[in-house]
């Protein structure tokens, strides 16, 4: 009894312990998640991430697990983000905010198909979240967004000592950049020490020791600058200080930053900055640039009277004081952020943007103003953007090169771009398919894949013609000649091969009566002739006219030698569908023509087994055409049976198989016109 008293005592204690260590366990885990949400509601991601990771190894919480998510992507994480969401998906309360985190996470990291079967999903319950609709149009365009890659090129700048380094603005023949690298406290949001600004010039091949802006940097951050095109005035960011100067906050005791100015001294030193009179504490003001003629200063803020978080904006030069910011509008500004304004010209403005299109991450636009009005912005293509954070785009005087910032490599850094738009110069000539002689007075239409702008040249007497094209595009070809058919074809400028020769091939329509005997009179002499309708004669030899509208000395007739039939059946085979395909090409590319599809049979079976047949066979590939969009209004189908055999293989004569699939074929005539 008392050896069993003992064995239900220690049981108990270890009930006690265990329960204890859970209650402990859980206790840190809540103390975890709670503190790990403070930093969150603080912005301090980095601790967040910490506090946020300890807690829900320990207890599982949906809304910790969303902001650590979050907190993730505030940071460009964008896998640990993406890992994190994917075990959100259990959670019945997520929102399609949570949902759209989830989709940028996603698309940070390439996996576009995950992030567009999110998308379609809120955008099917509610068609208004033009956040949404914006990153779903970026996922369908992926390709699109990638096609100018050559347009582009794109190499790192090594600025010494700087690990970090962005927003690069051009002065005094370098650079002014931004790192946070220095002496001094770390930013308690970021864990970093406080941003900087610093000049480096090119010196040869190599970038000089960045040295610190005297005059400008103080204790806390000072980042993208812009200097006026006078050279006297510098505009950058800073958090905002009191008089004091101490950080201050906005009513949610967020550190913001705004927007200070410094003048140039005779010595060539900067005075002591001041706030820009329009900021305001309670808002975030940043990254500054001017126009070319200095009058009006471009920046970022989400000051009210916004479209969504952060907006670019502009402010005048009037009597020597800047006016009341305006904003730059809703085909510019979205409902997420944009950020990172630069001027190349006074009508087109370069900037950043997360919501509209965007192969992930911040990605960098173009706007152009025409009649006062700035239009719907342009993707710059791959590799300026990638699925990382692209921003901070100048140019240098030239027009043509210049320098961004990106963190395609885990860290932000500056690279330099060229812009290469050297022209592909298009030599073409047009011939006749039957006669090779070539054709004058064709008009060839060559349209741009990519952005859809089209151009028109006439070829001339000796059927050349010639066009200047974009580097690194996808163009399609279509040659129109009155009594031809149209001829389309491909060509790109993606190979670096200049000039492109091409050669078009237009074959010759006949116009034939359907009704009228077109083709071979199913006698035979034993290999001798067979006999034509026109009364001429084919050597039986089993050449087809390969398409060029002569079948056996007829004109009119157009085969299709590739088109075959197996014995006895109207199936299509496999091999028959590419040529199809090519059919329906002709077929759609020449609506105002009209067609009859004919096919025929082997002699082996009656004569009326081998009509049905035919009619069989040649409906069947009739509605494999329409299927593929050619419309039945412009086609018919017509069996011919055995009544045409190419060649001698008709009753009574042994032919082995391959002589009979020759019989077995599909070819077509015109009819007429629309």
């Amino acid at each position: 009894m008392k050896k069993r008293r003992m064995k239900n005592s220690l049981n108990m204690t270890r009930i006690a312990l265990f329960i204890l260590t859970g209650m402990l366990l859980g206790s840190c885990a809540s103390l975890y998640i709670k503190n790990g949400k403070e930093a969150y509601k603080n912005l301090q991601y980095h601790d967040a991430i910490y506090f946020l990771n300890k807690g829900v190894a320990k207890k599982d919480d949906a809304d910790a697990r969303r902001k650590l998510g979050e907190s993730y992507l505030k940071i460009n994480d964008f896998e640990n983000a993406a890992a994190t969401y994917e075990l959100t998906n259990t959670y019945t309360d997520n929102s399609d905010a949570d949902r759209i985190n989830q989709a940028k996470a996603l698309m940070g990291v390439e996996r576009y198909a995950e992030a567009k079967t999110i998308l379609e999903g809120i955008t099917s319950r509610d068609a208004n979240n033009q956040v949404a609709k914006e990153l779903l149009a970026s996922c369908k365009s992926i390709d699109k967004m990638k096609g100018d890659s050559l347009l582009y090129i794109v190499e790192p700048v090594n600025i010494p000592v700087l690990s970090a380094v962005y927003a690069p603005a051009p002065y005094d023949g370098g650079l002014i950049v931004s790192s946070p690298t220095g002496k001094g406290e770390n930013d308690p949001y970021t864990d970093r020490v406080y941003t900087n600004l610093f000049f480096t010039k090119k010196e040869g091949a190599t970038w000089s020791n960045p040295t610190p802006m005297d005059g400008i940097n103080g204790i806390y951050h000072d980042a993208a600058a812009a200097v006026a095109p006078s050279g006297q005035t510098l505009v950058f960011t800073r958090s905002f200080q009191l008089n004091g100067g101490a950080m201050a906050g906005n009513d949610q005791r967020v550190s913001t930053t705004q927007l200070y100015s410094s003048k140039k001294a005779g010595d060539g030193s900067w005075e002591k900055p001041t706030l820009v009179p329009f900021c305001d504490s309670k808002f975030m003001f940043a990254h500054p640039t001017f126009s070319p003629d200095g009058k009006t200063m471009y920046f970022a803020s989400d000051m009210p009277g916004g479209f969504g978080e952060m907006d670019i904006w502009e402010s005048k030069l009037v009597d020597n004081a800047w006016s009341t910011p305006k904003n730059l509008g809703g085909d510019i500004n979205s409902k997420g952020n944009e950020v990172f304004p630069v001027v190349k010209s006074e009508d087109m403005i370069f900037f950043s943007s997360d919501a509209h299109e965007s192969l992930g991450g911040l990605d960098i636009l173009s706007s152009s103003r025409k009649n006062g009005i700035w239009e719907n912005p342009v993707h710059i293509s791959y590799p300026i953007n990638t699925s990382t954070d692209d921003f901070a785009m100048v140019w240098s005087p030239d027009g043509k090169s210049g320098y961004f910032t990106s963190d395609r490599y885990g860290a932000d850094k500056i690279f330099s771009f060229a812009y290469d738009d050297t022209r592909v110069t298009l030599n073409g000539l047009v011939t006749g398919k039957d006669s090779m002689l070539p054709l004058g007075g064709v008009k060839v239409i060559i349209k741009n894949l990519t952005d859809g702008t089209e151009q028109m040249v006439i070829s001339d007497g000796d059927g050349k013609f010639t066009a200047e094209l974009v580097k690194g595009k996808d163009y399609q070809m279509i040659a129109d000649l009155e009594g031809y058919f149209k001829q389309t074809d491909n060509v790109n400028t993606k190979t670096g091969e200049n000039p492109i020769n091409k050669v078009i091939e237009m074959t010759e329509v006949y116009i034939s009566d359907p009704n009228a005997n077109n083709g071979n009179n199913g006698g035979n002499n034993n290999g001798g002739t067979t006999g034509n309708g026109d009364g001429t004669g084919n050597n039986g030899n089993g050449n087809n006219g390969n398409g060029d509208g002569k079948n056996g000395g007829k004109k009119g007739i157009y085969d299709l030698p590739e088109i075959h039939w197996d014995y006895n059946k109207w199936d299509i085979r496999n091999d028959a569908i590419p040529y199809l395909d090519n059919l329906v090409k002709l077929f759609r590319e020449n609506p105002d023509l009209k067609f009859e599809l004919r096919s025929h049979t082997d002699c082996r079976g009656s004569f009326e087994y081998n009509d049905d047949l035919s009619t069989k066979r040649a409906k069947s590939a009739t509605d494999y055409l329409v299927k593929k969009g050619v419309p039945r209004s412009i086609i018919v189908s017509k069996g011919y049976g055995e009544r045409e055999l190419l060649n001698n293989c008709s009753d009574g004569v042994f032919c082995d198989e391959s002589k009979h699939e020759e019989n077995r074929r599909t070819e077509f005539i015109v009819t007429g016109k629309k």
